[in-house]
């Protein structure tokens, strides 16, 4: 007995460097597949498919949790490809591109299942997933860091941050974001060299007019010289603003700044706020609540043929523009905002007249749970919730479903981030009597 304490004590711990060789279990929030060292200890594993056996070298523990990344794979899985994009493994933006995309699809199927059974949340019989016919140039809006060089800003790059790092990486292209934002990239860097200070930090980058403008707005705005773009873009001919741009969908135009918020793959936004619409049903007469209605997409669709909808947004500068939007697509009869937090402002909203269904779209955040706790109280018969993060929705869900009154109808899972860990949700749930 004492020679087994004397062994246990003398163990090695685990180091960061150190290599071992793991079973990868499940997928879970992160991109990230679950393993465990020798004694148990919880690993968390980048670039793994779940069922590989793989060599993994610990980075770094936080708590009792170590975090590693593949290094090697001595029984891959049959859904293992080769990713296309030099950076994998360095750039901290995609953490899927190893696998085939039919299967990520079902990864994430997993991962939101997984979120629900976590908080004892209810399944509806058949959960559907919506994929991209080509996951590939979706981004229209992206966030590039400025990569100082040698001289700062005069011999800077362009890039995004590495793989569990706030160091950035400086790249040529990225395969995720719209051929647009990467043909501009050359001429970005351009303008960055010419007219840059060394204290700018990135750009802020949007795709209007159906890939023909490109807004560019600098971080900090000051430090990049406005002239410097705008004779770069003169130059080689591009369409550059700084201010604002026009983004189109089912007919609509909706002009977007810098300082709102847009659903980055625009061209998946047919598939995510359909489901929104089809869930909602006939609108005819009804009086609909969009909570965190930004600059109101999917408002102004719904107020073509509602009463009214009632967009509640605590950012004032999306409030403004959501307003413009309904001017130019001549609903704003039927459309009106109501400045302030979602927690704040639905009870005097339902105070008024009858609320037919309400729409939240939340951050990844997800609800206040004052919110959560009013729509237990006093919701309305419908609610579409639609979220990009599985486990705040389920969090809330927890609440409005399996604390009663409202069960879900209809769940769907749309991947308007391929190659990402990240996925949308859209959930529609019908108030008990």
């Amino acid at each position: 007995m004492k020679g087994s304490a004397d062994a246990a004590v003398s163990a090695p711990k685990p180091q960061p460097g150190q290599q071992v060789t793991v079973e990868l279990g499940p997928m879970v929030h992160g991109g990230v597949c679950l393993a465990h060292l020798d004694g148990g200890t919880t690993l968390f594993v980048d670039g793994g498919i779940p069922g590989e056996r793989a060599q993994v070298e610990l980075s770094y523990r936080k708590r009792t949790v170590w975090f590693g990344k593949v290094v090697g794979v001595d029984q891959p899985s049959s859904h293992r490809v080769a990713a296309p994009c030099p950076y994998v493994g360095t750039c901290g933006g995609c953490q899927l591109q190893h696998v085939s995309y039919e299967h990520h699809l079902e990864l994430k199927r997993g991962i939101v299942e997984d979120a629900m059974r976590r908080q004892h949340v209810p399944l509806p019989d058949e959960i559907y997933v919506h994929g991209m016919e080509d996951p590939w140039r979706y981004r229209w809006r992206g966030e590039f860091h400025v990569v100082p060089g040698p001289n700062g800003a005069k011999d800077a790059g362009l890039g995004f941050n590495r793989v569990r790092s706030w160091r950035p990486v400086a790249v040529d292209d990225c395969l995720i974001h719209h051929r647009t934002i990467s043909a501009a990239l050359p001429s970005l860097l351009e303008a960055v060299h010419r007219g840059g200070d060394d204290r700018l930090t990135s750009l802020h980058l949007t795709v209007g007019e159906g890939g023909d403008e490109l807004m560019v707005r600098a971080k900090p705005q000051k430090m990049l010289d406005g002239d410097a773009v705008d004779s770069v873009a003169m130059e080689h001919g591009l369409r550059w603003l700084r201010d604002s741009t026009t983004l189109h969908w089912r007919g609509f135009s909706y002009r977007v700044t810098p300082d709102t918020f847009i659903q980055v793959n625009w061209s998946s936004l047919d598939t995510l706020y359909g489901i929104v619409l089809d869930r909602l049903g006939d609108v005819s007469g009804k009086r609909i609540v969009d909570g965190y209605a930004g600059i109101g997409v999917v408002s102004c669709v719904i107020a073509r043929h509602a009463a009214e909808v009632i967009c509640i947004e605590n950012n004032p500068a999306s409030c403004r523009m959501g307003m413009l939007n309904a001017r130019l697509n001549e609903v704003d009869d039927r459309l009106r905002y109501v400045v302030a937090p979602v927690e704040e402002a639905l009870p005097g909203v339902f105070a008024g007249s009858k609320v037919d269904a309400l729409v939240l779209d939340p951050a990844r955040a997800g609800c206040e749970s004052e919110v959560c706790g009013f729509l237990a109280l006093a919701g309305p018969k419908q609610i579409v919730y639609v979220s990009c993060d599985p486990a705040t929705l389920a969090r809330d869900l927890r609440v409005l479903v399996s604390s009663w009154p409202y069960i879900i109808e209809t769940m769907d899972i749309v991947d308007i981030f391929p190659h990402t860990h990240h996925v949308e949700c859209v959930v529609a749930l019908r108030r008990i009597p």
